[in-house]
C-alpha cells in the first residue's frame, strides 16, 4: 500500500512539472528564429540580443535583404509607450527614439500589464484576453508562459513572454510587420 501511494505521489508531481509552462533564457548572444509576415508576404526572420544593458541591441538579419540592429535607451527600456512598427528597415545600426521599442514592451508598461492587466502603447489601449483563453504558444517545442493582450477594437493581439527582466514580444497580429518567433537559442 505504501509502494501505491509513493508511486502516485510521484506520478502527481511528475504530471505538475509537466504541466509548468516554460520562460526562455535570452540573454546577449541568444539567437531567436522567428517568421515576419509583410504585405501578405511571410519570409524567416534572425533576431539576436546583442546587448541587454543601456543600449539594449536587437540585431537582425534577412537573407537576401541584409542586416542591422536596433537600439534602444535605458529610458527606452523604462518607460517608453511606442513600438516601432516598420515595413523596411534601415540596414545598419537605427537608434531609437526614447518613447520606443523594438520587439519588447517597456518595463513601466510590462509592470502596468502585471498589475491592471492593460496597458497603452502607440495610443492604443490593449488588456489581458480573457483568462479562460486556453491559447497556448510554444518556443522550442515547449509551451511556454505569455499573456495574450488585445486592443479594444479586437485588431491588435500581441503574445509577451512573461519576463520581466526582458518583457518579449514573441507574436503580433494587426502591426505593419507581424512577428512570430519559434525558437530561442
Amino acid at each position: 500500500m505504501k509502494k501505491m501511494m509513493t508511486i502516485c505521489f510521484c506520478l502527481i508531481i511528475c504530471i505538475g512539472a509537466n504541466a509548468q509552462k516554460s520562460v526562455p533564457e535570452i540573454k546577449p548572444g541568444s539567437i531567436m528564429n522567428a517568421m515576419a509576415l509583410v504585405n501578405g508576404q511571410e519570409f524567416p526572420l534572425v533576431l539576436t540580443v546583442n546587448s541587454l544593458t543601456a543600449p539594449l541591441s536587437i540585431g537582425w538579419s534577412v537573407d537576401g535583404y541584409g542586416e542591422g540592429a536596433f537600439e534602444m535607451s535605458a529610458k527606452a527600456v523604462d518607460n517608453a509607450t511606442k513600438l516601432l512598427n516598420v515595413t523596411q528597415p534601415a540596414l545598419g545600426v537605427t537608434k531609437l527614439a526614447d518613447d520606443e521599442t523594438f520587439c519588447i514592451l517597456s518595463k513601466e508598461a510590462y509592470k502596468s500589464l502585471v498589475d491592471q492587466k492593460t496597458f497603452t502603447y502607440n495610443g492604443i489601449k490593449l488588456k489581458i484576453k480573457s483568462p479562460d483563453d486556453a491559447t497556448q504558444f510554444k518556443i522550442n517545442g515547449k509551451d511556454t508562459d505569455v499573456s495574450h493582450v488585445v486592443s479594444e477594437d479586437d485588431k491588435l493581439h500581441l503574445w509577451i513572454l512573461n519576463n520581466a527582466a526582458l518583457p518579449l514580444i514573441v507574436q503580433s497580429t494587426g502591426l505593419t510587420t507581424d512577428i512570430t518567433i519559434s525558437e530561442i537559442k
